[in-house]
């Protein structure tokens, strides 16, 4: 026998399951902290539940990735901010100690540089067991010339092989926050004969 309970945003009287779904902390006082989420493990655990991993394509991508990777200091000036927006719009960057960092253009470096071309918000969704739990892509799917780059939710990064590694491995995705297709790229000068 289910039980029910008030919702607040429905106005309604609704199945106890639904409102450990809705994952929203509505009754912080009935329920101590995390007695929610650990009833929503619970069920993912059982089997009654799944979890399938959704990218939605973002349309402004490089802007995104500079807020995620780069760390604003307060003290700094305005010029070299406009300097790093710049730098960000240009959508190159450095992997450096499991992080994405603004790469300067007038600087040099021996490693691989990568350019932002597309950007995935990650969204975990509730299934039914029997249906699948692959990874599903709204919108267009990234190109397969890129290199996905997971960008978790403590600012780390963890770069994959290919797209198909993190289409087996969709429990990568679960600690996620977005997800970054990348170009790699080398620095190399020209000299011109004037």
């Amino acid at each position: 026998m289910s039980f029910f309970v008030w919702c607040k945003n429905e106005e309604c009287r609704i199945p106890g399951f639904r409102c450990l779904l809705c994952r929203e902390d509505c009754y912080s006082l009935r329920y101590g902290s995390g007695q929610a989420d650990g009833s929503l493990e619970i069920l993912v655990k059982s089997g009654k539940l799944r979890e399938r991993f959704v990218m939605k394509r973002k349309g402004n991508n490089v802007a995104s990735i500079g807020a995620v990777a780069g760390e604003a200091d307060v003290g700094r000036e305005f010029e070299s901010r406009e300097e790093d927006a710049v730098q960000e719009q240009q959508g190159i960057f450095l992997m450096e100690d499991g992080k994405l960092k603004p790469f300067n253009r007038d600087d040099y470096t021996t490693s691989i540089l990568y350019e932002v071309v597309e950007a995935y918000t990650v969204e975990c969704r509730l299934v039914r067991p029997e249906d699948p739990g692959t990874v599903v892509y709204e919108g267009r799917k990234p190109s397969r010339k890129t290199v996905p780059i997971c960008i978790r939710k403590n600012g780390e990064c963890e770069m994959l092989s290919s797209w198909e590694d993190l289409e087996t491995r969709p429990e990568l995705l679960s600690d996620a926050c977005e997800v970054v297709g990348a170009t790699p790229l080398k620095q190399a000068f020209v000299l011109r004969r004037k």
